[in-house]
């Protein structure tokens, strides 16, 4: 047995005072359910130009210790501890003192930016308001800040945007103007709470420059709240590690990433898809098994994290492991820490062998599927120039999905992937274009479709709050379709929903639930537990799994992955993560500005060569290693608005690899991968020309250029 020595807040190589210290908190709220110990004493400090990483599963308490920090909790809370702002105790201030600090000197990137934003109000004006109030700014000032704020944030048309209400924006735009709001008045503590989950990656990569940014500028210091560790191995100086409102583990983010001493921080790294750069390994993903510790039970003399733990002794379960440190900024609470590795929880099943894309029964064929929202208008009613002409969200796109295997849709916000999701499953009358099931046309609305037609195809909704009843127990999102879809009824259809539920890794008392008395990652996976109850021969999920935590992410997709091999259903799988996209597609499908740039078998399209807009996206996405140099690409402005036909390549105004006016006067050919014929990559560089700048690019980046001829 390998103990270190209990050790107080005072290890840090740090000699300035720290900007924020939280000391044994802990916050406990009292419901009608009874009492939940959301946090149990935890310590934790952040310093001027400092990223702090906070992860876990949901309902570890990271949330809980964000809104503590700025003085937002509810009433019926006790709250044990100290939290010193600059040596303040902020817990100890009154309502008009916390007023002066938040926004200006202590700001927070909320999770759900839907239910942040005042939806009476336009977003523009909101962000002007903390200028005002914040900074004393006057209101021309205030409108020009707010322009420049969405500009550096990725928003396009940053000068009408700021006239939207949040209901006319998408999730990520919603997300940017929370963030562009946090930055508004350059605060001295910045806390985000997810804040690039409802992000693509390109987006996400600047918002994490900005954070890098902010930190040097203003000498800021920022807690990161995120269940991605890829952001946090891109951004974060130090990462503390919570299980059950419990800090098990922090240290150096490399310290941590390359050598955990905490079997629950293995078990979260060995739960992340590999990088798309990689050799797939051809086994499913672990997954750390069971639950977290409920809050509604008491702290016991014994670890908490025992009854998971894959080590776990008689020791463990007879006392409560302290703190304990194996070097000056690291410590664990865990009693053997020293027999803990990175592959500890070994590899998980070998995954079957996957058929070729091209083979199988075709499930969904499309075909030029064309949307346009809006009519042209012309100035004078009759003549005169077009001034409004139509939103093209998607332009003759084509495709098609084989029985048991995937298409992953990749892209950034507003390329048109969500769009043709519901083109698909009927929700959206497309414009033009032909979509078969089975062979079988289909209507272009859901309602002039047949009942079985409409039972073959499900959808899994990027917002599981929206598409859940906020009144009606969990119970009823399960029990509809076993019974209208299953034929199941009373104990045998309860029996099954438990066993879904199960499969999702959430328990019996969540069924009686309402959808509000859980936490946005629990709704999903009540979202996708609905889905599995119907025997759909499609599902199209949009964003199925980005609210998840890597534990729970790791168990749907495999969960994913065993009903599709046990029903031979197909799916249409729309994510940001390339690296779950890799994990889950045979075929890969990336749209820009509604246009196909690639399309292909995944490992084909994820290799050189790939589209200039594939290799951006590749470029921006976070892998879950400190040390990772990928290329630094990024694509300035934003996915144009689609409201005039391009002359000639849809992806010129921000391509990296733009040759000339032919891009800008000439539609791009579809180059086949000789290789790999079913790959296509619409762009005017040959494919050869291609390949040997993105190798080139690559190697630099990691240090090995390759030698000049």
């Amino acid at each position: 047995m390998t103990h270190g020595r209990p050790i107080a807040m005072t290890t840090n190589q740090r000699t300035d005072a720290p900007l924020m210290q939280v000391e044994n908190l802990s916050v406990t709220f009292f419901t009608p359910q009874g009492a939940v110990r959301a946090v149990r004493e935890i310590s934790l400090r952040v310093h001027r130009n400092e990223v702090l990483g906070i992860v876990g599963e949901s309902g570890c308490g990271k949330s809980t210790v964000g809104f503590a920090l700025m003085g937002y909790l509810p009433g019926a809370t006790r709250v044990g501890g100290a939290i010193r702002f600059e040596g303040m105790d902020v817990t100890r201030l009154g309502a008009s003192e916390w007023q002066k600090l938040r926004g200006n000197r202590i700001a927070m990137v909320y999770q759900d930016p839907a239910t942040s934003l005042n939806p009476f109000m336009r977003v523009g004006p909101q962000v002007e308001e903390a200028l005002r109030k914040h900074m004393g700014y006057g209101k021309e000032r205030a409108r020009q800040r707010t322009a420049q704020l969405f500009e550096s944030v990725g928003l396009a048309e940053h000068t009408r945007i700021g006239r939207r209400y949040p209901h006319e924006l998408s999730g990520g735009q919603q997300q940017r103007i929370m963030i562009a709001m946090a930055l508004a008045c350059d605060p001295d503590l910045l806390i985000m709470d997810e804040p690039t989950t409802g992000l693509d990656v390109t987006t996400e990569a600047t918002i994490l420059d900005l954070i890098g940014e902010l930190k040097q500028r203003v000498n800021a210091g920022i807690i990161l709240i995120t269940h991605n560790l890829g952001v946090v191995a891109r951004v974060a100086d130090r990462v503390a590690v919570m299980y059950a409102g419990q800090l098990v583990e922090e240290g150096l983010v490399h310290d941590i990433f390359k050598a955990p001493k905490h079997p629950y921080t293995s078990g979260l790294l060995s739960c992340v898809p590999q990088p798309v750069t990689e050799e797939s390994k051809g086994h499913l993903l672990q997954h750390v098994p069971g639950s977290v510790y409920s809050a509604q039970r008491e702290t016991i003399p014994a670890c908490l994290f025992a009854s998971r733990c894959p080590m776990v002794r008689e020791e463990c379960r007879l006392k409560a492991p302290p703190l304990l440190s194996m070097g000056a900024v690291h410590r664990s609470r865990c009693l053997f820490w020293g027999e803990v590795t990175p592959d500890m929880w070994g590899k998980g099943d070998e995954r079957r062998g996957q058929g070729a894309p091209s083979s199988g029964e075709t499930v969904l064929a499309v075909r030029n599927l064309r949307q346009h929202f809006g009519s042209s208008r012309r100035k004078y009613m009759f003549f005169g120039p077009v001034t409004n002409p139509p939103v093209r969200a998607v332009e003759d796109v084509s495709f098609r999905v084989v029985a048991g295997q995937t298409l992953g849709v990749v892209g950034e916000s507003g390329s048109g992937k969500t769009t043709l999701a519901r083109n698909v499953v009927g929700l959206i009358e497309r414009t033009r274009g032909d979509v078969q099931l089975r062979g079988e046309e289909l209507a272009a609305s859901v309602q002039d479709r047949t009942a079985k037609q409409r039972a073959a195809i499900r959808m899994v909704f990027q917002n599981p709050t929206a598409s859940l009843n906020p009144k009606l127990p969990v119970s009823h999102a399960l029990l509809r379709p076993l019974k209208k879809f299953g034929g199941l009824r009373g104990h045998a259809a309860r029996q099954r929903a438990l066993e879904l539920l199960g499969a999702v890794g959430l328990e019996e008392a969540h069924l009686d639930r309402l959808p509000g008395e859980l936490s946005g990652g629990q709704q999903q996976r009540v979202a996708l537990a609905a889905t599995f109850a119907g025997k759909a021969d499609l599902i199209v999920a949009d964003e199925a799994v980005s609210a998840l935590d890597v534990s729970v992410q790791a168990q749907v997709l495999n969960l994913l992955r065993g009903h599709q091999e046990e029903t031979r259903s197909a799916y249409i799988f729309i994510s940001h993560d390339l690296g779950v996209v890799r994990y889950l597609s045979d075929q890969i499908l990336v749209m820009y500005a509604g246009h196909v740039a690639e399309y292909g078998p995944t490992e084909s399209v994820l290799r050189t060569p790939s589209h200039p807009y594939t290799e951006a996206l590749l470029s921006a996405a976070p892998a879950p290693d400190p040390d990772a140099r990928p290329t630094r690409i990024r694509l300035e402005g934003a996915v144009p608005t689609q409201r005039e036909a391009f002359k000639g390549c849809f992806f010129a105004g921000r391509c990296p690899r733009k040759i000339g006016s032919v891009c800008d006067e000439t539609p791009p050919p579809a180059r086949q991968d000789p290789r790999m014929p079913e790959h296509v990559i619409h762009c005017h560089i040959p494919l050869e020309e291609l390949e040997t700048l993105q190798s080139a690019a690559l190697q630099t980046a990691r240090g090995n250029p390759l030698p000049l001829n």
